[in-house]
């Protein structure tokens, strides 16, 4: 039986970046028709191994090992004429139009796939054109095709970072947690269209926290702890070695919450235009305080846009009625910030630069991104008591391109519980986050409600919603399927 072609070996390779080892002494080899799933916790290395993979992450000059590309027959160190060939589909891409505010639209981020770019340099070929086409159909795009990356939903802008990555046809394919965010029709289909390549003998290595994410045509698994592969082998294995490290703990008690006057939190009556598009339809709805809301949906259904709204981001057509608070008739959106806490994917994508984790926390004083102006001594006495409710307190001095994905959303929720709001909104909050920072954080929501604080929460997945959540409001299509309580949860007020 012949061998199966190496793509990609790594031998003893060391990565360091800002002067801090970030992979050390790995040694890995890809081949075709092999796939792999990569487990590892928030901060373990796991999206450093997949650039290294693809050669955005370059071995350490002066370490002991070396990657090398055996695309064209003879090993080479560079990875010029091999990347083209690797594709990579992870969150950090998409952050990046959001970002930067990259007005592009779903089909020329398609057809970037075959330059590198964030938008195609001149026309492709009529065979280039012809895969781009059949990648939109594939990934059920076609209807979104002139929309931009800015205007669709975060599941529709990952699936087109992945029609992206296979318009061109790679030899390899990186997936980076690439279906976080997604409902389950939309996970299906992006697993599906991975698993087509995988069949017909492209490698996939997949980084995930959740196992039941992988493919069942995947076999190998590789775990990474401390930025060193502590396991690699059978896919069973490797997972029962992950789950076993993934138990979390159950948190401390949280402040109580401030008491305002007034029941009624907010009431909404009417549709939501966004740039004259009608996104939601006749809404009725009201929050009382104490209660806790999860919004369901699939991607697309106007979740996060009810989110907007909420805040202030968003308004009512001609017609409708919202109450937000006892804020008044027309409140601005700074009035209302001062009031409702925020945790949202698009909001970490936000937070870059050399900011720390105590100037993330204080900047929830002033609903920035980053500091306008300068805390007081109560500002900074606040941030410290909630980053020591949170378990982050650790973190108030450290620069957050040093601390994991997870550690970061945790000071997202200090951020935004800095003010000790009157509600929490909280979209796909454990999005991203490896099973031990996901159950501290679901945790943590279980305590908020149970302290008497209210939240209203998005989220695609049935476990994410804590029997806390007493209330539940689905939507489809811009339209509320239904709405009240949850049977038998923990979090409806008795009679």
């Amino acid at each position: 039986m012949k061998a199966a072609l190496v793509l990609v070996s790594l031998e003893d390779v060391d990565v360091t970046l800002w002067g801090r080892t970030l992979l050390s002494r790995v040694s890995f080899t890809l081949r075709e028709g092999e796939s792999w799933a990569l487990f590892g916790g928030n901060g373990a290395g796991k999206s450093t191994f997949l650039r290294l993979l693809r050669g955005d992450a370059w071995p350490h000059p002066s370490g002991p090992g070396r990657r090398l590309y055996h695309f064209d027959g003879e090993p080479s160190e560079s990875p010029i004429g091999a990347r083209e060939h690797i594709a990579l589909v992870s969150a950090e891409a998409q952050d990046a139009y959001l970002r930067r505010d990259w007005e592009v639209k779903v089909e020329d981020v398609v057809r970037s796939g075959f330059t590198g770019g964030v938008w195609p340099t001149e026309p492709l070929s009529g065979d280039a054109e012809r895969q781009v086409e059949r990648a939109l159909g594939l990934l059920g795009l076609e209807g979104l095709r002139r929309r931009t990356m800015l205007e669709v939903s975060t599941g529709e802008a990952r699936r087109a970072l992945l029609a992206r990555a296979i318009a061109p046809e790679p030899r390899a394919l990186l997936l980076d947690e690439f279906v976080n965010g997604l409902d389950a029709a939309s996970r299906d289909l992006m697993l599906e269209a991975a698993s087509d390549f995988a069949r017909r003998g492209v490698p996939l290595v997949l980084a995930t926290h959740r196992p039941e994410e992988v493919p069942p045509l995947v076999e190998r698994g590789a775990l990474l702890v401390a930025g060193r592969i502590a396991a690699a082998g059978p896919l069973a294995e490797v997972e029962a070695l992950w789950r076993e490290r993934s138990a979390g703990e159950p948190g401390s008690p949280l402040p109580p919450p401030r008491l305002n006057s007034g029941d009624v939190l907010f009431e909404v009556r009417g549709d939501v235009l966004v740039e004259g598009r009608r996104v939601l339809s006749g809404l009725h709805w009201t929050m009382r305080r104490g209660e806790s809301w999860a919004v369901r949906g699939p991607n697309g259904a106007g979740k996060s846009t009810f989110l907007r709204l909420l805040l202030g981001e968003e308004h009512l057509a001609p017609g409708g009625h919202i109450r937000r608070l006892d804020l008044g008739e027309s409140p601005s959106v700074w009035e209302v910030k001062a009031r409702v806490g925020l945790v949202a994917p698009d909001l970490q994508a936000r937070h870059r630069g050399d900011a720390t984790g105590e100037e993330v926390v204080l900047s929830g004083f002033f609903g920035s991104i980053g500091l306008g102006d300068e805390p007081g001594d109560e500002e900074r006495k606040m941030a410290a008591r909630w980053m020591e409710a949170l378990g982050v307190a650790h973190l108030a001095r450290r620069s957050i391109h040093f601390i994991s994905y997870g550690e970061l959303r945790r000071l997202l929720f200090a951020r935004a519980l800095v003010t000790d709001p009157d509600v929490l909104l909280l979209d796909e909050p454990f999005n991203g986050l490896e099973p031990r920072a996901r159950a501290e954080a679901m945790d943590l929501v279980t305590r908020l409600c149970a302290s008497g604080r209210s939240v209203v929460l998005v989220t695609h997945h049935d476990d994410e919603v804590a029997p806390s959540i007493g209330f539940e409001m689905r939507l489809r299509a811009g339209r509320v399927e239904s709405a009240g309580p949850v049977p038998g949860a923990q979090g409806v007020p008795q009679a």
